[in-house]
């Protein structure tokens, strides 16, 4: 039986001091602010949120392949990150990185689930990007490879297992390291392949990528841009083999990717990329070999996350409705609102969702 699958999805909430549990968070007009990974199962036939109370604003999730109850969680930029316990649905433990470097948001694990890998920055040496290597099971480091770039973000280990793509940010835009795509060989730690973006106004970074080996790149504005808010984010596409494409048209669609392009999400079967855009309150849809748009949906409210169910039937988008965060539903089929407010509220207020199937894990 084909199955939608279950959502993880960080994201943080106020209530009123002196309710609920007793993690602390930042205070402010009587309000604590809580943060947690939601997992909603798009199965069940009222979906809700079930959630998990962690200590910091989770960006990436990462799923252990040999303990599937087990997920790390990272913050982006800053010394948060955890693992948690799916199934007992427990906060777990802190990952620890040192005080002259920065978590930047995604990991992921080797394919026997004896590594742990991070994007990290070193702050003193001009956010110099590595990929640091724990021990999956007692997170201790046991070393650390070059991105070879600047400010690493996203992070996708291919299905050869020692290929690890890396979204580089770059560094400021006066002088600063180029953004890049780069494909590094986690065993020899040589880069095996850099794309650059075609604009530098962009840096890199989130990532999908197809079995072929087609990336899609979504970009905000480069560091050290004024006002970044009102400068537009953007869309690369890169099919297999050829040069990287930055979308410039229809001009009154992108001049409305203002801000960050957030989240990015394949449908492989009709090559069709979804992207969001927070501050232009819209998703874009793009041909992701021909570049030409698909259509728009500009419906939401600040969309942040996006991704594909696992039946492939339709993509989830978090956005914000009211004083709440919720997910809606748009079929893969039609390119149309299936379901606006799906599930409300969902607390995925974070960059990004995450899909799992994640029945024998909870059922166990």
């Amino acid at each position: 039986m084909s199955t939608a699958g279950h959502i993880l999805g960080p994201g943080s909430f106020w209530e009123p001091v002196g309710e609920g549990s007793s993690e602390a968070g930042p205070i402010v007009d009587g309000r604590v602010q809580k943060y947690v990974l939601a997992v909603i199962d798009l199965d069940a036939e009222t979906p809700k949120a079930q959630l998990i109370a962690i200590d910091f604003l989770g960006h990436g999730v990462s799923r252990d392949p040999t303990q599937p109850e087990i997920v790390t969680l990272f913050e982006k930029k800053g010394p948060g990150a955890c693992q948690v316990d799916l199934a007992r649905g427990e906060y777990l433990r802190p990952v620890r990185t040192n005080a002259a470097q920065h978590f930047y948001g995604h990991g992921a694990y080797s394919q026997d689930g004896a590594l742990l890998y991070a994007t990290e920055s070193v702050l003193d040496d001009g956010h110099r990007g590595v990929l640091m290597v724990r021990d999956a099971k007692t997170l201790d480091v046991l070393g650390e490879l070059p991105t070879w770039g600047t400010s690493p973000h996203d992070c996708v280990l291919l299905d050869d297992g020692c290929t690890m793509v890396v979204a580089n940010g770059g560094g400021l835009l006066d002088g600063g390291a180029m953004p890049s795509v780069t494909y590094v060989d986690v065993n020899s730690e040589m880069v095996l392949d850099r794309i650059e973006l075609t604009n530098p106004r962009f840096n890199a970074g989130h990532l999908a990528l197809t079995a072929a080996g087609d990336l899609a790149v979504v970009s905000a504005p480069r560091d050290g841009m004024p006002n970044l808010s009102t400068q537009l984010g953007a869309v690369t596409l890169v099919s297999q083999g050829e040069a990287p494409r930055t979308m410039t048209k229809p001009a009154k669609v992108v001049e409305r990717m203002r801000g960050e392009t957030l989240s990015v999400a394949i449908h492989e079967p009709s090559s069709l990329v979804m992207a969001t855009h927070p501050e232009g309150d819209m998703v874009t849809m793009w041909d992701l070999h021909s570049g030409a748009l698909k259509g728009v949906i500009d419906a939401f409210t600040e969309p942040r996350g996006v991704v594909l169910t696992l039946d492939g039937e339709r993509f989830i988008v978090s956005h914000r409705r009211d004083n709440s965060v919720c997910l809606s539903a748009v079929s893969t089929d039609t390119l149309e609102l299936e379901a606006m407010a799906w599930i409300d509220p969902s607390y995925t207020s974070g960059s990004h969702l995450f899909i799992e199937d994640l029945v024998d894990t909870l059922s166990a």
